[in-house]
């Protein structure tokens, strides 16, 4: 199983199976990975990392963090703030993580 590590800070990281990627959007300043919330209905809450890129890069980064989920084994970082370590120098931040809960659970 590939993870795909995240952190933003000293106490704010996730891994997150590659597996449960559903899609990256790219937008003018960042990329934005929506995954499965692996402990809910296909259907259900998700998991989504904001990364932050300069404007011109977005496709860049997308590319490069597809190509590390396509040969990844193990654990692979893809945004480390508190390190400052990237899976492409064009990564300029993880700006978010963001876990939805469903209503009830």
């Amino acid at each position: 199983m590939t993870l795909l590590y995240f952190q933003t800070g000293a106490d704010n990281a996730i891994a997150v199976p590659a597996n449960q990627l559903k899609y990256i959007d790219v937008g003018a300043t960042d990329v934005t990975l929506v995954f499965q919330n692996p402990t809910s209905s296909a259907n259900g809450p998700t998991i989504s990392v904001v990364l932050t890129v300069a404007a011109g890069d977005e496709e860049t980064v997308c590319k490069a963090v597809a190509s590390a989920i396509a040969g990844g084994q193990g654990v692979v970082t893809i945004a480390d703030d508190e390190n400052s370590v990237y899976v492409t120098d064009k990564i300029t931040a993880c700006g978010a993580i963001t876990i939805d809960v469903a209503l009830g659970s």
